[in-house]
Order: structure tokens, then sequence, then C-alpha cells
């Protein structure tokens, strides 16, 4: 069933490099593409370790659900490490200036406001203003896939 989950998550991935290829204006059904195939990567790692796919949309309780020798191995990946977004966050929060506030904090926010966005993206019709922060939503892609690729050699 796994690698079912994987092909429709690339499936995804894939056609959020068409849109965004093909025109800077279809920003809506790019987004929720690429948060999509973000979910269905979530639910593909679950999938690699329990042999079940949890259900639902949420991203930021697919990724919690996660035992935390994955979710550190995920926030490791040179992907994150490596993203301007992991270390920075939102520079206008003002959790930045709080010493308590983690590295792996702000990175888990960061999978918070992608969360929150797919939601919102969907129905972006309603809203005024949507933030997105397209690289590190690619950086957790190959973290993810790179997690359930190790889960699967084990």
């Amino acid at each position: 069933m796994s690698w079912h989950i994987r092909i429709q998550a690339d499936d995804f991935f894939n056609a959020y490099k068409v849109l965004k290829n093909h025109s800077e204006l279809i920003v809506g059904p790019s987004v929720v593409c690429l948060a999509f195939s973000l979910e269905l990567y979530f639910k593909e790692l679950h999938s690699a370790l329990k042999g079940k796919a949890p259900r639902g949309h949420d991203i930021i309780k697919l990724f919690e659900m996660l035992p935390s020798q994955i979710k550190q191995e995920i926030f490791a990946h040179d992907s994150i490490r490596q993203n301007p977004f992991n270390t920075r966050g939102d520079i206008f929060s003002p959790k930045l200036y709080d010493k308590a506030y983690t590295p792996y904090d702000r990175f888990v926010d960061q999978i918070r406001t992608i969360s929150n966005g797919f939601k919102e993206w969907r129905y972006a019709h309603e809203k005024q203003m949507l933030k997105y922060e397209e690289s590190f939503v690619l950086a957790l892609i190959e973290s993810v896939k790179s997690a359930s690729d190790a889960e699967r050699a084990r």
C-alpha cells in the first residue's frame, strides 16, 4: 500500500512542478499540489513505519504522530539544515527573541505554517494575504522521502 501512496505523492509533486514551470500566475493550484504531495509523503512514511497510513489532511498532526527519532532524523537532514527558513522562520515573530525558542521549535512552526497554508490555499478566494515558504516545503519533502527510504532499507 505504501508504494501506492508514494506514487500518488510523486504525481502531485510532478503536477506542482508542471504548474510552477508553466505559469507564475497559477499560484494557488501549484501550492495546493505541493502541500498535498507533502501530506502524502508523510502518510507514506507512516505506512513504512507502521504498515498503515493515518487518515486526515492535517500536515502538522501527521508530523507530530511520528516517533521522536524519525522527527529528529527529518530535522537533521541536510536539506533542512541548509534551508534558510529553518533557522530564520518568521522574521517578524517575537518568538525569535526568546532564548527558549530553539531551531527545532522554528522548524515545527514552519511545518505548522505549511499545514495551515494547505487549508487556506484551497480557499484562497476567501483570504486577503497568504504566505507560504516554498523552499522550506521542498526541503521538507526531500527530508521526509529520505526518512521513508531509510526506514524501508532497515
